[in-house]
């Protein structure tokens, strides 16, 4: 869970969970891996639960890592994951073969 929606900060570090994967050439996000409250989801909107939680997840990152104004530094959890950041951050696509 997020707690700094509202700052910005001048730098910020952020640890991807397991729930953010990187799977067949996609982020993809594991709702069984999310700490968001089931109750919470259901009762926030009126859409299927999957759904909700997927766009939850993809609102949540997208917080974390648009809060720094000088600097971001992030660790991904999910193996995967992490040489596809590598390669975008050096302005590639990543192929994993």
């Amino acid at each position: 869970t997020y707690t700094v929606q509202v700052f910005d900060l001048n730098y910020a570090g952020v640890i991807i969970s397991p729930s953010v994967k990187f799977r067949d050439g996609k982020v993809v996000f594991d709702e069984a891996l999310a700490r968001t409250k089931k109750q919470f989801v259901k009762g926030l909107y009126l859409m299927d639960e999957e759904h909700f939680s997927d766009s939850l997840l993809k609102n949540e990152l997208n917080v974390l890592l648009t809060r720094d104004i000088r600097g971001l530094y992030f660790y991904a959890v999910d193996e995967e994951l992490q040489p596809a950041l590598l390669a975008a951050q050096a302005g590639k696509l990543y192929n994993p073969k």
